[in-house]
């Protein structure tokens, strides 16, 4: 797209409600250096919008990189590509294939789709009672999907540095973030986790949704702990999080004690910072922490 359509867009964005204007119809925005395509899962029975940002050499070497895998690719690819190459650039962290997992749909479908799949469930817990929609809490079948689908296709179709990948999420991201790190830890072995949302399992707008009210993953982390070793964590979240701080601190406290002594884990609660503003603080310090020790060339 040239400045100038890029420009009118933005005018009317402004001022096509007012009278007299039209709204122009401009192509959309392309970055640089990524690709998209849709994937048919078999496992999910749905079919993702998968979003891939490769270094800017990529097409000219013969370097291999490590993997970023991002959940809510709707909301936080541009930026995560954006952040990763500054990082890279300036040598803090390797160059880095992003591979985005998004949706394609509307915004209410949206909601309900990561629901499904960033949110688990625990069978075994007997004061746990899943609730809500039928389709919520699959976030068993979409580590499967990670695991045999699309980790295998990414790996066969780009130059990936094999079993060095980390993870990035965010809210419900950040609660599968924090269920892969204890129940699901062949996945990856770096995880960037930010505003977890760990009051799962205690309410589900508002109502209810266990008989005892605890929060699961704090609770359970005091005996399950993390079979994970030869990992870097990084979980952090803002004192102006209504209670996400608090859990993510008892989440900390329960879990740091059993780790291996192979996982460098750093937990960070930011002063003023929201659930929305954590983003920025959050994804620098976290890809910065999780690749501390990789940062020579490949």
């Amino acid at each position: 797209m040239t400045v100038r359509p890029l420009l009118f867009s933005v005018f009317f964005s402004i001022f096509g409600g007012l009278p007299g204007y039209q709204l122009a119809a401009c192509e959309p925005v392309t970055l640089a250096n990524t690709e998209t395509f849709e994937f048919a899962s078999e496992v999910v029975e749905d079919t993702f919008f998968i979003k891939v940002a490769y270094p800017r050499d990529y097409a000219s070497s013969d370097k291999r990189y490590p993997v970023l895998y991002v959940t809510d690719a709707e909301t936080n690819f541009g930026a995560l590509q954006y952040v990763a190459q500054r990082l890279a650039k300036d040598k803090l962290i390797p160059e880095l294939i992003v591979v985005g997992v998004a949706y394609d749909t509307s915004y209410d479908d949206f909601y309900r789709l990561r629901a499904r799949d960033l949110r688990p469930s625990i069978p075994d817990d007997p004061d746990f009672d899943l609730g809500g929609r039928p389709d919520e809490g699959q976030a068993e079948t979409f580590a499967e999907f990670l695991r045999s689908e699309l980790i295998p296709k990414i790996d066969a179709e780009y130059r990936t540095i094999h079993g060095d990948r980390a993870y990035y999420g965010h809210s419900y991201g950040g609660l599968f973030g924090v269920w892969t790190l204890m129940y699901e830890t062949d996945l990856f072995n770096r995880y960037v986790i930010l505003s977890p949302s760990l009051w799962w399992g205690e309410l589900w707008w508002g109502r209810p949704r266990v008989s005892h009210g605890y929060h699961i993953l704090p609770v359970r982390a005091k005996t399950d702990g993390s079979p994970e070793t030869n990992a870097s964590v990084f979980v952090a979240s803002g004192d102006l999080e209504p209670r996400i701080d608090d859990l993510q601190a008892a989440w900390v406290e329960a879990i740091r004690p059993l780790l291996d002594p192979s996982v460098m884990m750093r937990d960070v609660i930011y002063e003023n910072e929201t659930h929305r503003t954590i983003f920025g603080r959050g994804v620098m310090d976290g890809l910065r922490h999780v690749y501390n020790s990789t940062t020579d060339d490949n």
